[in-house]
């Protein structure tokens, strides 16, 4: 009973939290954009801005397809003028300053609904200045399908998605995946300026076989590097499956574990900021989270068929299920977030894309977050987690990029007095320009996982790991994977789409690393594959790629050959998570606070 009064407590506790900090960021004016026209103006002040919203085709008149691309245009809604204006960092009367200026550019580009934005000042003899702002929209309608090809071609999934509906920024999606051990139906919508603020709200459902996964947000983020404060709440509820391969090749078997997570964490950071030299900056986060997180497992394993496992699992794989060692978790914790950054953005056109404009992130950041889980705040599970993030970024020579990101986390457990859920990961990009046309990308990744007590498993197969293996090959609990790709751009057909290829040879390895984890030792593998990519319209910052790769070993068959269809986007290593298949097993508090504070 008393368990049950301390849990109501900490629900009501965090959800009075998050309502008075919503309801106080969204009363309050945001000091991120208070006036800047306050006193005297050293380099003048900002007299008038233009904005100019161009549809994706641009003016077409008199060249080839012209009536083609009249058509496109006219059944696209162009984005309004007034969701450019809002997301300004600067408004007319305003000191002039270069950093809000190259700030909103970049802020601009992150809209997946824009293909292009440029923000420019020109001076006038008095000293004040004319902003111009010029955008060209992108298909806002995207089709996302899924295909498996293992004997013949299937659709496992298909999404749809109108990121700029109506013109006005919000974003719709509908999902529908149906594959083994996961049919599901769901939706999303986005909304970047909830009730006229600059509050964004993201919502999403999904009904699942096991029931059903449910998730809303409320974020106020910090604005680009001029921001000083940030907020959030993020719920979560969800009836999931995770499936663990025993065994690998045709002897493997596919066991899955329902389980039930209940999480719910709102919180806030500040930011101090120096003076800025330019477009570079440093600053300092501090903030704190307060997060409830329930997470329980089903009875029964399942098997391929959906159906409970019974005597026809091997020793072997009875060994590996009865030696998991999973704990289920109920915790109200308190998060202490602090990080350091000192950035700045450069743009460039056909790095990670075929030829769209993206900002290369240059510096470095570290983030640490500590977390205190203990029986006063309502846990029944006590302890400490304990978290780290790296970045850094730098230009190497010419159009030659180095970007690093190295994260790790682990949590100590009071009782047992010993650090549990150990989750690494690095991820280290080399990226070459060497022509308009011609690049070299080099990347190295490792990821793994220690002394798990939630479900945790890596696998070597695409799209995490090797192109030329099945996403089941090799499962394990430690990854490393090195890839060498040559990509080539092929030219552009008008302006409806950009077309390249890549020629890529990449190797790595599995180890089994816990033995309280189902997992072979690979060895050391490698492929060799092909991939043809395209970006619509032409300048899309959103690649499609087919990739066509084999194993490279003598007894490659023809069976052997992997197709695979997937969606490249643009260059963020220092936000994105490093690798999706250890995002499902890490802490929701940690990658929550990441997503919102940094």
């Amino acid at each position: 009973m008393i368990s049950l009064h301390l849990q109501v407590f900490a629900y009501r506790t965090i959800s009075r939290s998050a309502l008075a900090v919503a309801l106080v960021a969204l009363l309050v004016p945001a000091p991120d954009l208070a006036a800047q026209g306050r006193g005297r103006c050293e380099n003048g002040r900002v007299a008038r801005i233009t904005i100019e919203t161009q549809p994706v085709f641009g003016d077409s008149a008199g060249v080839v397809l012209s009536k083609v691309y009249a058509a496109a245009n006219w059944l696209h809604i162009e984005t309004r003028e007034r969701v450019i204006r809002r997301e300004l960092l600067f408004r007319p009367g305003d000191c002039y300053d270069p950093l809000r200026i190259s700030e909103s550019e970049r802020l601009l580009r992150e809209f997946t609904f824009l293909q292009s934005a440029s923000v420019e000042a020109t001076q006038r003899r008095g000293g004040d200045w004319d902003v111009a702002v010029v955008t060209r929209d992108d298909w806002s309608l995207r089709l996302e399908p899924q295909f498996q090809f293992g004997g013949g071609l299937a659709v496992t999934g298909i999404g749809v998605a109108e990121r700029n509906l109506w013109g006005t920024g919000r974003g719709i999606e509908l999902v529908y995946v149906d594959q083994p051990g996961r049919d599901e139906v769901g939706a999303a919508y986005f909304d970047p300026r909830f009730l006229g603020t600059r509050w964004d709200l993201w919502l999403s459902g999904a009904r699942t076989e096991p029931g059903w996964l449910l998730r809303g947000t409320v974020a106020y983020p910090f604005l680009g590097l001029v921001g000083r404060r940030a907020a959030f709440e993020d719920a979560l509820y969800g009836e999931r499956w995770f499936r663990y391969i025993v065994g690998d090749g045709e002897s493997r078997s596919e066991l899955i574990l329902p389980y039930m997570q209940r999480a719910l964490q709102v919180g806030g950071a500040l930011r101090l900021l120096a003076a800025p030299r330019g477009e570079a900056t440093k600053s300092g986060t501090y903030g704190l989270t307060l997060s409830y997180e329930r997470l329980s497992y089903g009875t029964s394993f399942f098997q391929d068929g959906l159906e409970p496992n019974g005597s026809d699992l091997s020793d072997a794989e009875a060994d590996s299920l009865l030696s998991l060692t999973l704990r289920e978790r109920e915790s109200v914790r308190l998060n202490l977030v602090v990080g350091v950054r000192g950035l700045e953005f450069v743009q460039r056109s056909g790095v990670s894309t075929l030829r769209g404009k993206e900002d290369i992130a240059l510096g470095v950041t570290a983030d640490f977050l500590l977390g205190l889980a203990a029986r006063g705040f309502g846990s029944a599970d006590s302890h400490l987690l304990a978290a780290l993030d790296l970045y850094g970024g730098s230009r190497v020579r010419g159009d030659w990029f180095t970007l690093v990101r190295a994260n790790v986390e682990a949590r100590r457990d009071y009782v047992a007095r010993r650090w549990r859920d150990i989750f690494a990961a690095f991820q280290w990009n080399n990226y070459w320009r060497l022509s308009r046309q011609h690049s070299v990308l080099l990347t190295a990744q490792g990821v793994g996982g220690w002394r798990a007590t939630v479900p945790f498993q890596l696998t070597l197969g695409a799209p995490w790991g090797l192109a030329g293996f099945a996403a089941h090959r090799y499962p394990g609990g430690a990854r490393v994977v090195l890839r060498l790709e040559d990509r080539y751009l092929l030219g552009s057909v008008g302006k409806l789409f950009d077309l390249g290829t890549a020629l890529f040879v990449d190797g790595g390895r599995m180890w089994t690393n816990d033995e309280a984890l189902p997992g072979v030792n690979s060895g050391f593998r490698g492929s060799v594959g092909a991939s043809l990519r395209l970006a619509t319209p032409a300048g899309a910052r959103l690649t499609y790629r087919l990739d066509i790769a084999a194993p490279i070993d003598v007894r490659t068959a023809l069976d052997d050959i992997v197709v695979s269809l997937r969606i490249e986007r643009v260059l963020r290593l220092e936000r994105d998570p490093i690798d999706s298949q250890l995002t499902r097993s890490r802490d929701f508090a940690l990658s929550s606070a990441a997503a919102n504070l940094k």
